[in-house]
């Protein structure tokens, strides 16, 4: 499984795509953070400095992985995963390869799941990218220091993060961080991004077993978190929302704006748990009985 595993991985960071995924995921944050810096500096005395967690990373460069991670996990990173993961078994079957690849006296299961695992093994290293990008540019432009959440939180209303304004200042007081805490929090908050794609891995996996197209399996993944994301927003639905993939993907945020950690945080970590076991195993289960001819 090892040696499976380490050929598996080999191929898939030799690949051009990867690299030029790895300098898109370094170049786009970059920007952010330039931006965050020029946007300071334009309104800097003026009262307008943003709001949410691009104010705060105007505080400290330690906070900019928190502002630039809350842009790029709902449409970039998801972008980047659905492609690891959609390519996993259709890149091979689109090039004519998966056929060739089967002739080794290796499982069918255990091929495909250690394709899965390079794909989430890739995913994370994605997220981590991003976070020691935005980091390093926002130690340059910010400096690293501690700051105190309370203030650079509060927007027009009074409100903390989306607290009411009516809790006592003595909770207030409480939300300092300092730099080694908010590592802690960078450090778990990029760790739930990179797992909050976990339901993503399985269902490209799978879709990447049912079609011998990378494209149509990578939009079929993709689509699948857009249209996600389009029912999570719409409250009429319920209690049902709480079942979807992308409902709890932001619930990290709590950490920067409210200086503890969220009970979503749990649950999205077992929404993600459930969505590996039953779309995992069916990928698994029909790869096993799939007809390959390419």
């Amino acid at each position: 499984m090892i040696a499976l595993f380490r050929t598996e991985l080999t191929k898939a960071v030799r690949r051009t795509r990867t690299l030029v995924i790895a300098l898109g995921l370094v170049g786009l944050p970059t920007l952010i953070v330039v931006a965050i810096h020029a946007h300071g500096n334009r309104h800097r005395g003026g009262g307008d400095e943003g709001i949410g967690l691009f104010r705060l990373a105007q505080q400290s460069g330690l906070l900019v992985p928190a502002a630039v991670l809350s842009v790029v996990s709902v449409f970039l990173l998801v972008v980047v995963a659905g492609t690891f993961a959609g390519d996993s078994v259709a890149g091979d079957a689109a090039w004519g390869n998966l056929r060739y690849l089967l002739m080794r006296p290796v499982p069918r299961g255990r091929l495909l799941v250690a394709k899965a695992m390079v794909a989430g093994l890739l995913i994370w290293a994605a997220t981590v990218l991003v976070t020691l990008a935005s980091l390093a540019g926002g130690v340059l432009l910010f400096g690293a220091h501690a700051v105190n959440l309370s203030g650079p939180v509060l927007n027009g209303s009074g409100a903390l993060g989306g607290l009411p304004a009516s809790l006592p200042t003595t909770i207030l007081r409480r939300v300092d961080a300092s730099e080694s805490l908010i590592l802690i929090h960078v450090g778990v908050a990029t760790a739930y991004v990179a797992f909050g794609y976990t339901a993503l891995l399985a269902l490209g996996t799978l879709f990447s077993t049912l079609t011998d197209s990378a494209a149509g399996a990578i939009g079929a993944t993709v689509g699948v978190y857009i249209v996600s994301e389009i029912l999570d927003g719409i409250s009429q639905l319920g209690q049902l929302r709480y079942g979807f993939p992308t409902h709890y993907l932001d619930a990290w945020q709590s950490m920067f704006t409210a200086n503890q950690y969220s009970h979503d945080m749990i649950a999205g970590i077992v929404v993600q748990l459930a969505y590996l076991v039953v779309f995992g195993a069916i990928a698994v289960v029909w790869f096993r009985r799939k007809d390959i001819r390419s």
